[in-house]
């Protein structure tokens, strides 16, 4: 019995992502929901008590699954840069896709109303941006990278990364991106990166992180388990 429930909660799961996907939060309803998963809108309302808890439900495995993915090809080597690109040409390929754009605009319209911004940074992106802060922390330890803050330097990659792509995806503006695209996205996002946080860079940004240019660096909130 428990292997049928959890087979027929996931049938459930995967057909609410179907319908999100296509119809968007507030349009999806439980009836279709119900009607695609093969069973009644009793039967779905046994397993999750509303369309928010089954939003939830579906957001956090999509983010969990694509975040793994984006992230999964980090690893210490003296080729710092080639590293660096092989990892901002997957990670951009893996959150460029439709399925997940679609899932991060939802999320950003409904998550200052809920606690779906949340969950959904929690599942996805603190776990993979954590994961890639410790990678840089390690290349700052080898000598590789400036000494910084680990957390903050992985998001000035991430942002760099996704500079010419993620507003105007989001919001349906653009097409698709050619292979060549992001390649070429990939290895200028890395150039850049690097010659602010390079050791070569060291010497030129002293003064900015000694405080002695004046100004004061706003505080990056960062997720209290990294």
């Amino acid at each position: 019995m428990r292997v049928k429930s959890e087979s027929r909660r996931q049938a459930i799961v995967a057909a609410a992502a179907e319908v999100f996907l296509e119809r968007g939060y507030e349009i999806a309803s439980m009836t279709e929901i119900a009607e695609r998963s093969g069973g009644s809108k009793a039967t779905l309302y046994s397993y999750f008590p509303s369309k928010e808890a089954l939003f939830l439900v579906v957001m956090k495995q999509q983010a969990e699954e694509y975040m793994v993915e984006a992230f999964g090809r980090l690893s210490p080597g003296s080729d710092l840069a080639g590293t660096l690109r092989k990892f901002g040409e997957h990670y951009l390929n893996v959150i460029l896709l439709p399925d997940l754009l679609i899932m991060r605009s939802i999320v950003m319209g409904e998550g200052p109303r809920s606690g779906m911004g949340r969950v959904f940074f929690d599942s996805g992106p603190a776990e993979g941006w954590g994961q890639l802060a410790r990678f840089l922390e390690g290349e700052m330890a080898a000598g590789r990278l400036r000494p910084a803050r680990p957390w903050r330097a992985a998001l000035h990659l991430i942002n760099l990364l996704e500079a010419d792509y993620l507003e105007s995806f989001m919001t349906g503006f653009a097409e698709a991106p050619s292979a060549q695209q992001i390649v070429a996205s990939a290895q200028e996002a890395v150039q850049v990166y690097l010659h602010g946080y390079g050791r070569s860079s060291s010497r030129d940004l002293g003064m900015l992180e000694n405080g002695s240019s004046g100004r004061v660096d706003a505080e990056v909130p960062e997720p209290v388990n990294q």
